[in-house]
């Protein structure tokens, strides 16, 4: 009886030991999985904030060698005033920004190399070199149009995430890498479906906020659907804007001679 009584006792503690490494196992695996499975980046998200800028960058822009035209739209109260500029890229390190209208300004150019800029007037027939942070026209600066590549110029980070009109956005500061910057800061919102740049604030050395932008007009130009107009407002005078709007987007094949100061006066 005795014997009895024990192998049946012996035979419940062995289950529940069972049980109990059984469980203790799956715990495991579940805690071994868990890990696993958070080291494993998301295939749809972008891996860190430089490159939610990078692909903004191309929601803007295509790479390589291309041209195309702005028209910039001055208003100030009543006041409104029409430019319109061409302007040459090859690849983010040079770029020709011709002035076409007005006819009293034709003729005038900006010339990037790397991260030098002259500016040419046919009065002068000499170029001057100017800086990015300098008014071309309304609330344009002159790297607004001549240097727009956030990803080499600015240090990214995310900082959050906000809903802005009907975009879910992240939210990104950009702190200028070099000093031949337009901004010393931007907080740039990116939607986080398409990564089309939806609205930016731009800052001064000084921390001081210049403006402020809103992207739309989203079309197709050359190989994807990029946005194709940004208005800025000056951040102290709101009746202040500027309308920038993108047409005529070219590939195109330069020789480098034709991003030199020597070729301003042709």
């Amino acid at each position: 009886m005795q014997n009895k009584e024990f192998a049946t006792r012996l035979g419940l503690e062995i289950e529940a030991v069972y049980h109990v490494t059984m469980k203790s196992i799956l715990l495991l695996h579940l805690i071994i999985s868990s890990f696993s499975f958070a080291g494993l980046p998301n295939a749809s998200a972008p891996s860190d904030a430089n490159e939610i800028v990078k692909k903004a960058d191309e929601a803007r822009y295509p790479s390589g060698q291309f041209s195309f035209f702005v028209k910039v739209t001055d208003t100030d109260d009543s006041n409104q005033n029409e430019t319109v500029y061409l302007v040459h890229t090859k690849d983010s390190d040079n770029s020709l920004v011709e002035t076409k209208s007005p006819e009293r300004m034709r003729g005038r150019k900006l010339l990037m190399k790397k991260r030098d800029l002259w500016m040419f007037l046919p009065s002068l027939k000499k170029p001057t070199r100017v800086g990015f942070e300098q008014r071309l026209t309304g609330e344009v600066s002159n790297g607004d149009l001549a240097r727009t590549n956030f990803a080499e110029d600015y240090d990214a980070k995310l900082v959050g995430e906000e809903k802005v009109d009907s975009h879910n956005c992240y939210k990104l500061l950009l702190s200028a890498n070099h000093k031949e910057t337009t901004y010393r800061q931007i907080v740039y919102w990116v939607d986080k479906s398409s990564f089309f740049p939806v609205q930016v604030k731009f800052y001064a050395l000084s921390g001081k906020l210049l403006k402020t932008g809103k992207y739309s007009g989203v079309k197709p130009v050359l190989d994807k659907s990029r946005v194709t107009q940004l208005v800025i407002t000056d951040a102290l005078h709101k009746t202040r804007q500027s309308t920038l709007n993108y047409f005529n987007f070219r590939k195109a094949n330069y020789d480098d001679t034709f991003f030199s100061k020597e070729s301003l006066s042709d």
